[in-house]
């Protein structure tokens, strides 16, 4: 069986990760883009886009008892506010 693919694999990796590591893997990337035409221009222009709308921060308290499930002997602290269905009489 012919492992050439499986050898040039792991060495790619290997060269990727050394270059990666060094901090010089960015500058062979894009040298090599421009070499073969793929190459595209950062853009340097740092603006400050403002949001297209507001989102105000929730302020009320969320109680997440309710999903907890009922064990005995277990005290677990329920707000007792919330209806859950179980008071209806039928």
């Amino acid at each position: 069986m012919n492992l050439n693919w499986f050898y040039f694999h792991c060495v790619l990796a290997l060269v990727i990760l050394v270059k990666d590591y060094n901090g010089t893997l960015e500058e062979s990337l894009d040298r090599f883009e421009k070499k073969i035409g793929l190459y595209t221009y950062v853009d340097t222009s740092h603006r400050e886009e403002e949001a297209p709308f507001y989102i105000p921060p929730i302020e009320e308290e969320i109680d997440s008892t309710f999903i907890l499930p009922d064990y005995e002997g277990i005290d677990v602290p329920v707000d007792s506010t919330m209806d859950r269905g179980e008071n209806e009489n039928t």
